[in-house]
């Protein structure tokens, strides 16, 4: 089991690869650019030639996933990984516990380990698995909304 959520897709162009990146890059607004309002438009990121880097422009929910893909004679891939401001956050809460956990130690209160474990162990499966879940498909959704794609599976990785 990996610590970080992430899914891979293969997908299917309903038009032209060079069409959908024209419009998918009038729907995006660049990463370099400094603008008060982000939600006029759907991604921010960056796109070069046939690959784009994006995330939803909703400002606390689309840093959750990062939508990675590359799109190619009507074909194209999607990756879907937890963007590096939520890693970084949740490996400061891990980082705490085990300070915590190593205090407890210490101190011989062994009921205050249950409680880290689970703050850990709900941060991860709840907000972290969930809150994933439910952004990359509103991702999937918008982006297939834009370009019009069809995801045609889920690729499975097996790490044992």
């Amino acid at each position: 089991m990996k610590i970080f959520p992430e899914s891979e897709y293969s997908m299917e162009l309903n038009n032209d690869s060079s069409l959908a990146i024209s419009e998918l890059e009038n729907r995006t607004l660049s990463e370099e650019q400094f603008v008060a309002n982000w939600n006029n438009q759907v991604f921010i990121g960056k796109i070069e030639d046939n690959k784009f880097e994006l995330k939803l422009s909703k400002k606390l929910v689309g840093e959750v996933c990062v939508l990675k893909g590359k799109l190619e004679n009507g074909q194209g891939t999607l990756e879907i990984r937890t963007g590096k401001i939520y890693k970084i956050i949740f490996i400061a809460i891990v980082l705490f516990a085990i300070s915590g956990i190593i205090m407890a130690l210490i101190q011989k209160e062994f009921e205050v380990i249950f409680h880290l474990v689970m703050t850990v162990l709900v941060m991860r499966f709840i907000f972290l698995e969930l809150g994933f879940r439910l952004v990359s498909k509103s991702g999937i959704s918008k982006l297939t909304q834009i370009i019009g794609i069809r995801v045609l599976k889920k690729t499975l990785h097996n790490n044992a």
